[in-house]
C-alpha cells in the first residue's frame, strides 16, 4: 500500500495563540499511522499567523478525510485546508 502527502494550512482561533504550542498540540492529535512531515510558519492576515504543514498517511480509502476530521476538533484550531494532496513513489 502507498502513501499520500497532505499540505494543510491550519488557521488559529486569533493572533494572540501560541502557534508553537499549536504546532504540538496539533501533532500529537494525529493518528498512529499519520505521520507529520514538515511544517512552516507563514504571515496569513492582519497579524495572524497559519501553519503550512504536510502530513504523510497511507493511501487507504478516508484515510485523508480522517485526518482533516482530527484536525478541525484540535483546540484553538478555526480554520483546516487541504492545500495539496500527492501520492508517494
Amino acid at each position: 500500500m502507498g502513501e499520500v502527502a497532505l499540505t494543510y494550512r491550519l488557521l488559529p482561533e486569533n493572533a494572540e495563540t501560541d502557534i508553537e504550542v499549536l504546532v504540538d498540540r496539533v501533532k500529537g492529535a494525529l493518528p498512529e499511522d499519520a505521520k507529520w512531515n514538515a511544517h512552516e510558519i507563514k504571515p496569513f492576515a492582519f497579524g495572524l499567523k497559519a501553519i503550512q504543514c504536510q502530513i504523510i498517511v497511507s493511501d487507504e480509502e478516508g484515510g485523508p478525510d480522517k485526518v482533516t476530521e482530527i484536525l478541525q476538533g484540535v483546540a484553538d484550531v478555526q480554520g483546516v485546508e487541504l492545500l495539496d494532496m500527492g501520492r508517494l513513489l
